[in-house]
């Protein structure tokens, strides 16, 4: 786990140095350069395997390919018995990315299991290339501006090279309603994402990026029996990959099906004293179940209680470390759990992922139901109208058939879409005097899927789950220094997620059957049923303490939130946070965020 930058078209090392400085947080035990001509690369170091040889970048065994991860390759060592007639001359599972791409530079990343943004340097080919993991667990940003190319894990560190610093207007309607960008861009003009699942190629004035992984609809016939034996095979696995480490291994765990699930199979593969941490909050808590789940797997437990004023204190830090707006609230939990974690080892698994891959959130039931609501009003609606006018039959029969195609197509992506959303367009108009942009059209979108509930799971899987969350647990981790790691989230989990019928996922017996039926020999009872709870921010009571008078200073103060909101609707929103309104919290949280985002970067003082 690391951090990466560089640039292609310049190769400054004092500029580089800079780069990676900003990120001293993500690699505090080593760092390295490189440069060549018209090519530079930054790296920062935890030390995770091979502690001793283990220092990036990393070459072959002519100097001619260089690389540099961030990341962890988990099924390294049977790469590296694969590449015959090479000569290795680290431990690490880095130099195997050197070989693979010597072996064949078009289709390397293919073979790669794991969380990785990884940078090639190609000296013969004059060619750099970037890639990020299949579904997006480690972030990488770009930037093209004067002829170079600039990237790194960071924003920070783009910023540090001294490009130039604006705000991407067209964007602050989608995060009011997602609170994150959907798409590529950032709030940062120019400042762009590589998505999840995609690779970037750079060489002599030529610039291409293309997704070499994508989620596939195969549905199959199968048994409940089968279907979680076969999981429950690839959740060992993958929980057995990413055990891997020459340094102690914990888990962060809520008590929920996800991360409850990750403890009892990592466990096993533990010879040290396993720590796993939870946090909870003085108004609500979910810490009784964490402890039954520790109890029984057998693990040394420890506790958090986040309180107001341990928020009101970090919220400058955390908006620092996570780039752009502190939108969600969660990245407060995660900021805190990640903190006390780092007390006690430099690694954690985590259940991240399960939900969507096997719908645990409850808005995908509440869509289908509503669809299918409209599917049998209109359903009456055209029988009726066939009935009264029987001439005209065809006619109404044709008008259904196209609207029932609908529904089972566009329109259930529209209500997955606007089922995540914080604020609605109503909402954005109302506090912002105009028309909201058209977001949704940067999203990543469903093809050839044909499951309503798969529709729904694909847009969170490449919108919602790395841009969002994945996103929020990198910067919260890396802030402190110390790498997550998701068993759930393994490309082969979730090929086969998306080959099972809906009700092996959801079913009236609950969210997430399938999951529950490969672990429930793992877990207590109560556990497995335990319906889903979902990591629950207290905002509403941080916002009664010195919490809301801090997002009030800067909605009163901030010019760059006058500039861009009517300034006598934010006053209306003050009132009913004073009136305890908790939809007011909420909604004032969003726009707080996204001023003091503005002030971190871009020097903005209080008045």
């Amino acid at each position: 786990m690391c951090g990466i930058c560089g640039t292609y078209g310049k190769d400054d090392l004092d500029l580089i140095r800079k780069m990676s400085d900003s990120m001293l947080h993500r690699g505090p035990d080593d760092s390295g350069t490189y440069s060549d001509k018209g090519v530079a690369f930054g790296h920062r170091r935890l030390s995770i395997i091979d502690l001793n040889t283990g220092h990036q970048p990393v070459h072959n065994e002519d100097g001619s390919v260089w690389v540099m991860l961030n990341g962890e390759i988990y099924n390294y060592r049977e790469l590296r018995q694969e590449l015959k007639g090479h000569e290795f001359y680290t431990s690490s599972d880095t130099e195997v990315i050197v070989h693979l791409y010597e072996d064949d530079p078009e289709r390397f990343v293919d073979k790669l299991n794991g969380m990785f943004a990884l940078a090639i340097w190609d000296s013969g080919r004059k060619r750099l290339t970037l890639a990020r993991d299949p579904l997006g667990k480690k972030p990488l940003y770009y930037c093209q501006e004067g002829g170079v190319l600039y990237f790194g894990s960071e924003i920070k560190a783009i910023l540090a090279a001294g490009v130039s610093k604006q705000v991407d207007e067209e964007m602050i309607d989608g995060y009011l309603g997602y609170q994150f960008c959907l798409g590529e861009r950032t709030l940062f003009r120019g400042i762009k994402k590589l998505m999840a699942g995609n690779i970037l190629r750079a060489s002599e004035g030529n610039f291409e990026i293309s997704r070499y992984w994508d989620i596939v609809s195969k549905p199959t016939t199968t048994t409940d029996t089968a279907a979680a034996e076969h999981l429950r095979g690839l959740l060992e696995r993958s929980s057995k990959y990413r055990m891997i480490a020459d340094v102690p291994i914990g888990a962060f765990l809520s008590g929920g099906i996800d991360s409850s699930a990750v403890v009892a199979l990592t466990k096993p593969h533990v010879d040290y004293e396993y720590h796993t941490i939870s946090v909870g909050f003085p108004t609500h808590s979910e810490l009784e179940y964490a402890k039954i789940v520790s109890s029984h797997v057998g693990t040394t437990h420890h506790e958090l209680i986040i309180t107001p004023e341990m928020v009101a204190k970090n919220l400058e830090k955390i908006a620092w470390h996570y780039d752009e707006p502190v939108g969600d609230q969660a990245i407060v939990n995660n900021y805190f759990l990640s903190q006390e974690a780092r007390k006690y080892v430099k690694v954690v698994v985590a259940g991240e992922a399960g939900d969507e891959l096997f719908a645990g959130y409850p808005n995908y039931a509440q869509n289908l139901q509503f669809e299918e609501t409209r599917h049998k009003m209109y359903g009456g609606i055209a029988k009726s109208l066939m009935g009264i006018y029987p001439q005209r039959g065809n006619i109404f029969r044709n008008l259904y058939e196209k609207e029932m195609s609908t529904f089972e197509s566009d329109n259930i992506d529209d209500m997955m879409l606007r089922s995540i959303r914080e604020l609605s367009d109503r909402e954005i108009k109302w506090l912002r005097w105009k028309q909201p942009s058209n977001s949704e059209s940067l999203a990543i979108m469903p093809h050839d899927i044909r499951y309503r509930l798969d529709r729904m799971l694909y847009i969170d899987c490449k919108n919602r789950l790395p841009e969002k969350y994945l996103m929020k647990a990198d910067k919260a981790t890396m802030a402190n220094s110390i790498e997550e790691r998701l068993p759930l989230m393994d490309k082969a989990i979730a090929e086969f997620a998306f080959t099972l019928p809906p009700a092996l996922k959801l079913n009236p017996e609950g969210e997430k059957f399938v999951l529950r039926l490969a672990v429930k020999d793992l877990l207590p009872p109560e556990i497995v049923k335990r319906k889903k709870a979902g990591f629950a921010t207290p905002v509403d009571d941080w916002m009664l303490h010195e919490v809301g008078e801090i997002a009030l200073a800067e909605l009163d103060s901030s010019e760059f939130l006058k500039a861009h909101f009517e300034t006598k609707r934010l006053e209306r929103m003050g009132k009913g946070l004073r009136l305890k309104d908790g939809k007011a919290s909420r909604k004032i949280w969003t726009v707080y965020a996204l001023g003091l985002w503005h002030r971190t970067f871009f020097g903005e003082e209080h008045k």
